[in-house]
């Protein structure tokens, strides 16, 4: 299965960033991926193991996903239950590292494939787009953890 990997260094403390990047409240604020994220379970709060989440991104993909890892303020790791016909598989895990007080390793991990039929061609297209999704993702939470910090 394919694998994308992406990280960034961020000047913030690692409890900020992992807290900033499950809250649901303030992803609109640095997260240019999703149009919507809801829980399937209607309440509020951070991940836990077995809970599902809905995700529609502005192209208007919807994904289900059930947390599968969460380890505050390491790591928080999903897979794919449901998603357009043109993705056979999906899993992806954001891993925090501690560098120091004031600074985290943040790495987003995807692994994807399209179906078989179709595989060939299409898993280079989706592996350049979530390349470029998980970048921007990255960029966001970096630049909103660190005003975040910076203001403290």
């Amino acid at each position: 299965m394919p694998q994308i990997n992406h990280q960034q260094t961020i000047h913030a403390p690692i409890d900020l960033v992992y807290e900033i990047s499950q809250d649901y409240s303030v992803r609109y604020d640095w997260d240019a991926f999703p149009d919507y994220i809801r829980n399937l379970d209607g309440a509020d709060g951070m991940p836990f193991v077995g809970r599902e989440v809905e995700i529609r991104s502005k192209l208007g993909m919807t994904m289900r996903v059930r947390f599968v890892q969460v380890k505050p303020p390491e790591c928080a790791a999903v897979k794919m239950f449901q998603a357009p016909f043109f993705i056979e598989q999906f899993a992806g895990s954001w891993v925090f590292q501690k560098a120091n007080e004031t600074e985290t390793v943040a790495r987003f991990c995807y692994s994807l494939s399209a179906p078989k039929w179709c595989a060939f061609w299409l898993n280079p297209l989706m592996i350049k787009y979530f390349s470029f999704v998980a970048e921007r993702r990255l960029l966001g939470l970096k630049k909103y953890c660190e005003q975040r910090f910076q203001a403290a």
